[in-house]
């Protein structure tokens, strides 16, 4: 991933979007009080990883109508690296019930948001991010138990409706191998 990548969004994105890597780990953060799940760490992530609080930014709904999700957002994107892949993790924190219906709403409208912030970088800071280099990856993260059986054993995490349902556990966060 370049330092290029990271500087022009800290450029052009409001400095309260960022989210917080410490020491090589990712640290996702709930700030609705009523939530369970308050904080997610995921471990080994490289060092010039950015991640962004997806959810932060909020398109104009006095343009967009709010049919099938399209303002939704998922909490968080991690753009980073796993030896010489590279990745675009789209991350839900879940505590409350919801529906998979939901997650995928939520998933889609910030891989097209995504897609706006990578559209402002290249018609005007001639900046040329190259989609193909990057495997998408969308996790759910849940603090219930999964079921015994596996439902979703198929799940790549590849796309919005191929989600992965990770159970978490603070004290054995994932690693960024484990998701990718």
């Amino acid at each position: 991933m370049s330092i290029q990548l990271k500087e022009m969004l800290q450029k052009i994105l409001v400095p309260g979007v960022f989210g917080e890597i410490n020491e090589r780990t990712a640290i996702l953060k709930e700030s609705d009080l009523s939530a369970k799940l308050r904080e997610v760490q995921i471990k080994g992530v490289s060092d010039d990883s950015i991640l962004i609080k997806i959810d932060y930014c909020h398109t104009n709904d006095q343009i967009f109508c709010n049919k099938n999700g399209s303002l939704k957002r998922c909490d968080y994107l991690l753009i980073t690296k796993l030896r010489r892949k590279k990745f675009l993790l789209f991350l839900e924190m879940k505590s409350n019930r919801f529906t998979g219906t939901e997650v995928v709403q939520k998933f889609r409208a910030s891989e097209c948001f995504f897609d706006y912030i990578i559209s402002i970088l290249k018609q005007f800071h001639d900046h040329d991010f190259n989609y193909e280099e990057y495997k998408k990856r969308f996790v759910l993260f849940q603090i219930k138990p999964l079921p015994k059986r596996p439902v979703h054993s198929q799940r790549t995490g590849s796309a919005p409706d191929n989600y992965l349902s990770k159970n978490y556990d603070p004290n054995k966060p994932p690693t960024l191998e484990s998701l990718s």
